[in-house]
């Protein structure tokens, strides 16, 4: 897989066809592809940037976004399924790190391959009571809560009608995949590692809470705090790079005497 991917689900941003390993990022809840387009520029070149694109916005704007968790895992772990010729590891931001923890086990199901490595910012396990009443959230004055609750969005947005009509559909839509999504106490280990990060002032998720990501890893598992809230991985944008290139280098080689793979032939 070299360029854009044909599939309408991912946008490719890698700067070359024959990277060694690929990164997949998933979004936050009203997130698109394009918060992932520096990346490739930030980690080493022979990681590839690979960034999914959920319906209703960026080039797929003209579709409606799905409200349900197998619309977006089903058709998604198909097209991912393409990625794995080489490495690979998968980071998601806040519901990406949730659709990134099920997305891993789809993967498995469907292939039998395991990502190396789940890396979840800003997000807690599925597999705890969650804190977060997302059904709460879905009038439209719990919208304009969540969005302000959460930071990230200035208020000269917040009382844009215009940008409030475009982004309503799709954050409610990805509230309701999580209001949809109980967590599940049997909720089974990835057997891979784990990586959790998170933002200082990010009160929406306690350390201690974000800590029981390790027992959904394989033992392998690790805890960092960067500053910034809930938008830290925006907001310390170097600093998170950098801990993810280590994290991708130990991913690939515990050892960590990670060398670029030889070139594979690009699909």
């Amino acid at each position: 897989m070299s360029g854009d991917t044909s599939s309408a689900w991912l946008r490719d941003w890698s700067r070359r066809g024959d990277v060694a390993l690929r990164l997949l990022c998933l979004p936050p809840a009203g997130g698109s592809a394009s918060l992932f387009r520096r990346w490739p520029r930030m980690l080493p070149a022979h990681v590839g940037v690979v960034a999914v694109e959920l319906a209703g916005r960026g080039r797929r704007m003209t579709e409606p976004p799905q409200t349900e968790l197998s619309g977006i895992i089903e058709p998604l772990s198909l097209a991912v399924a393409r990625l794995l010729d080489r490495p690979l590891v998968i980071f998601g931001h806040s519901m990406g790190a949730t659709l990134g923890y099920d997305l891993c086990r789809h993967l498995y199901q469907r292939t039998g391959r395991r990502p190396r490595m789940l890396v979840v910012a800003g997000c807690e396990p599925p597999h705890i009571a969650r804190q977060r009443d997302y059904a709460a959230w879905l009038t439209d004055e719990g919208l304009i809560r969540f969005l302000t609750e959460m930071g990230g969005t200035p208020a000269a947005l917040l009382a844009n009608e215009e940008y409030m009509r475009m982004m309503t559909p799709v954050i409610r839509a990805d509230l309701s995949v999580l209001a949809g999504r109980r967590p599940d106490p049997c909720t089974p280990a990835l057997g891979c590692a784990v990586r959790a990060y998170l933002g200082a002032t990010d009160y929406s998720v306690a350390p201690a809470r974000a800590a029981q990501w390790r027992a959904l890893s394989n033992g392998d598992f690790d805890l960092s705090s960067f500053p910034g809230g809930h938008f830290f991985v925006q907001e310390a944008a170097d600093q998170v790079i950098a801990r993810l290139s280590r994290d991708i280098t130990h991913a690939v080689s515990p050892a960590g005497t990670t060398a670029p793979a030889p070139a594979l032939a690009a699909e």
